[in-house]
Formats: C-alpha cells, sequence, structure tokens
C-alpha cells in the first residue's frame, strides 16, 4: 500500500498493483513498484508525487465510510486518557464503519480488539476497511451489547451507542479494577443520563475541539473541527464509591 501525495497536498492512497490515474496524469504500476516510501515518481506529464508509507491516521481518512465516524481527534482522546497499550484488552460496542476500531486495534497489537455490531450492513463496510488496509486483529460479534458482555477483564470499554446507560451494569462485571468504560455521544442528555448510571466509577465527561492556524499569516482559520461528541471517561473502582 503507497500514499501518493501531489504538489498540492492531495492524497491518493493505492496498492501498487494497477495504473493510478490523477488530475496531473498517470503513474505506472510498474514504475511505482521500483520505487521505496520517501521516493518521489513523476507522471508522463512530468508532475510530482513523493511516495509515503501510510499509517492509521491515513487509513482512517480514506476509509469507506457508512454511518457517522468518529474524528481522529476524539480517537486520539480516548487512547490518551484510558492509557491503553500494546496487549490491553479492549471492547468495542458500535463497530460501525470500523475507524475507531482500527485506530485502537493499531495502539493494543498484538492483542485482538473485540467489536460487539447489531448490523449486518455496518459490519460489511468495517470488515471491507480492515481487509484493505491488512488489519488482522478485530474480531467482530453480531452481539447486542445491551443483553450483556462476553468477555472478563477488560481494560477498556468503548461505546458509541444511543443507549449507552444501558451498559453501565454489564460493564461492572466485565472490567477489571481501575477499568475504563467510556461513551461517545452527540448530545449531552445522552451523555447526562449515562452519567446517572455510572455508581462505583470516577467519572468525568469532555468536549474536545480543534483549531487549525495558518502561520503564513498567523492567524487562526475561519473554520474549525469544533463539537462532535462528548465524551465520558468513567473508571471503575468498586460499589463502595
Amino acid at each position: 500500500m503507497y500514499l501518493l501525495v501531489d504538489e498540492k497536498g492531495r492524497k491518493y492512497m493505492v496498492k501498487g498493483t494497477a495504473d493510478v490515474h490523477t488530475n496531473y496524469g498517470v503513474i505506472k504500476a510498474d514504475e511505482l513498484s521500483r520505487k521505496k516510501f520517501g521516493d518521489t515518481i513523476e507522471t508522463q506529464m512530468g508532475r510530482k508525487f513523493f511516495i509515503i508509507k501510510p499509517g492509521i491516521p491515513d487509513f482512517m481518512e480514506k476509509a469507506r465510510r457508512g454511518p457517522q465516524a468518529i474524528s481522529l481527534k476524539d480517537c486520539a482522546m480516548i487512547a490518551g486518557w484510558t492509557g491503553i497499550h500494546s496487549n490491553s484488552r479492549v471492547l468495542e460496542a458500535g463497530v460501525g464503519s470500523g475507524i475507531l476500531s482500527m485506530f485502537l486495534a493499531n495502539i493494543i497489537a498484538p492483542e485482538k480488539l473485540i467489536s460487539y455490531e447489531i448490523r449486518e450492513d455496518f459490519a460489511k463496510i468495517a470488515k471491507e476497511n480492515f481487509e484493505r488496509y491488512g488489519i488482522n486483529n478485530i474480531e467482530i460479534k453480531m452481539k447486542n451489547i445491551y443483553e450483556g458482555i462476553d468477555e472478563k477483564e477488560l481494560d477498556l470499554i468503548v461505546l458509541d451507542l444511543p443507549e449507552p446507560w444501558k451498559v453501565a451494569g454489564h460493564a461492572k462485571k466485565s472490567l477489571s479494577v481501575d477499568g475504563f468504560l467510556v461513551s461517545y455521544s452527540p448530545s449531552i442528555e445522552q451523555s447526562k443520563k449515562f452519567c446517572d448510571e455510572l455508581n462505583g466509577f470516577m467519572h468525568e465527561t469532555i468536549e474536545c475541539l480543534v483549531r487549525n492556524w495558518d502561520m503564513k499569516v498567523v492567524r487562526p482559520y475561519s473554520r474549525m473541527l469544533a463539537h462532535t461528541g462528548f465524551i465520558t471517561f468513567a473508571r471503575w473502582i468498586g460499589e463502595g464509591l
């Protein structure tokens, strides 16, 4: 898999098994196969492309979308706040297009990420994304998490669901002591109802906003990646809290 970047910063994710047709001409597959990451390649029109090894953020950006996906900024907050690492035991519910799944699986590898999903169409999109980018440490289970959780001693459970409060009781039985239950919700009403069920958890809710700056004129861009959702981080302490 190659990430080609043109003179204007536009990105093309390609396997390199077929010629690539761009606004600036054609990149031949046989010529690309002789290149290595860090090289440049030119089209027949003499336009230059940079050849980069793609990473998880690139896969997330180029993945096929189905339902609304969690943004990279929110994925990063979930990973940073909970401190997951290689071999952490993580379960998510509401796989959607698999965007968050790819991010989490990359961090906890070689441990397997368990993903619960109830919609076959969403699971199909997610599986196609995983296969396209060679991510093989994700297991999708067609299961409703509202009905219970099979796994035990989990370090993190992540929810992207309309009624996350229905999972709090199950999570207490499946999390390790000091494990995290995280809910991503588009509305504050959902977050409040979730928090009301968090007996035995330390918890707080945040909203992550990102504003980029134009360093040519040294001022923020007029548009920013503002509200995408509220994230509640709940750490399991025990019923005595």
